[in-house]
């Protein structure tokens, strides 16, 4: 079986590459197709086509979607790898490999500082296995659980007696996930766009030393206010009127999933921001809230002070850099990777 890889064209290539992907994803690939490949304020796309047969038997496709990225201290263009599809009749670590290794294109060539992808799983950590590439961090899951109905209801079945049970358990985790002092923070829900403040408080909050996602206005309202079907709530918090930091959060299937938690002076705005999303959760009977960091995040130590316990790990992130251009001096010196869902999501 030999493979030859080519360029994607966004525009003459629509058709095929949502359709690789509706056979890989299912359904409804084309409502966030332009808001991900094109409208990206960082940049339109790169994507690529693996086939058989002179071009025509397009068999897989993988994209870089370009990243505003803080590195040291340093503003950035990074891309990270996604829509990764491979069709089943062609799932072995071959052409694995040889479309991992496309991804690198734009960065050998200058056009990135680098890339890096979030391999979920084993089998996604094969490829870089084979490439003699190694995780930069590990991001984990950590669940703060609110009710016990549900748990309750699996572990002992739905009748009369889980009642008095899932009540009791309930009133203990309302004790332990009272509301908190809140240290002159006020909280509100923000429904309007994000306006220049949140570009002025990307750029006051530390990042020597790190890598982390930029959060400039623009970018949030792309991920957040532009992107088809999000459905994501955010809360802010302010102190004398000035912003001090934002969570934004998903709710499905009766639990919540935070997006991003960001800011200064968190061991104050955390806290705060995270109590208004209990609240926000118990009104809504939602059974848990999730929060995902890596070990290196400030997030840790505050998810563990408020009750969150870590789960299982969530993702990977391998880097890739091309040595040529700088041995290594981004990504190989050092630097924390304090990264967090928001920086997993494509």
């Amino acid at each position: 079986m030999t493979l030859g890889i080519r360029p994607v064209s966004l525009t003459n290539d629509r058709a095929e590459l949502i359709d690789i992907l509706t056979r890989n994803f299912g359904p409804g690939q084309d409502i966030r197709f332009d808001w991900r490949h094109l409208d990206n304020p960082a940049g339109e796309a790169w994507g690529w086509f693996a086939y058989e047969q002179d071009q025509k038997n397009v068999v897989a496709t993988v994209s870089v979607f370009p990243r505003r990225m803080f590195v040291d201290g340093k503003l950035v263009v990074c891309g990270q790898v996604g829509a990764f599809a491979v069709d089943p009749s062609h799932r072995s670590l071959g052409p694995a490999v040889l479309v991992q290794r496309t991804t690198f294109e734009p960065v050998d060539s200058g056009a990135l500082a680098f890339c890096y992808d979030c391999p979920p799983h084993d089998r996604g950590m094969s490829t870089f296995v084979r490439l003699g590439m190694q995780p930069n961090c590990e991001v984990t899951r950590y669940a703060l659980p609110l009710r016990s109905d549900e748990f309750l209801e699996k572990r002992l079945g739905r009748g009369a007696w889980t009642r008095p049970l899932a009540g009791a358990a309930n009133a203990v985790l309302a004790l332990r996930t009272g509301a908190r002092k809140r240290n002159n923070v006020e909280i509100s829900a923000l429904h309007e766009p994000f306006g220049e403040d949140f570009s002025d408080l990307d750029a006051r909050v530390g990042s020597r030393g790190l890598i982390r996602a930029s959060r400039s206005a623009e970018l949030l309202n792309w991920r957040y206010r532009q992107n088809p079907g999000s459905g994501t709530e955010v809360l802010v918090a302010r102190r004398s009127g000035e912003l001090m930091g934002f969570l934004s959060f998903w709710v499905s299937e009766g639990g919540a999933y935070i997006v991003d938690l960001f800011g200064l002076q968190l061991a104050d705005t955390g806290p705060a921001l995270l109590d208004a999303a209990i609240e926000i959760c118990k009104r809504q009977r939602i059974a848990s809230l999730h929060g995902y960091c890596s070990s290196e995040s400030e997030l840790r130590p505050l998810f563990l002070s408020l009750g969150f316990r870590p789960r299982e790990r969530d993702a990977r992130v391998v880097a890739y850099e091309n040595a040529k251009r700088g041995a290594g001096r981004l990504l190989n010196h050092g630097l924390r990777w304090p990264f967090g869902h928001v920086e997993l999501m494509v």
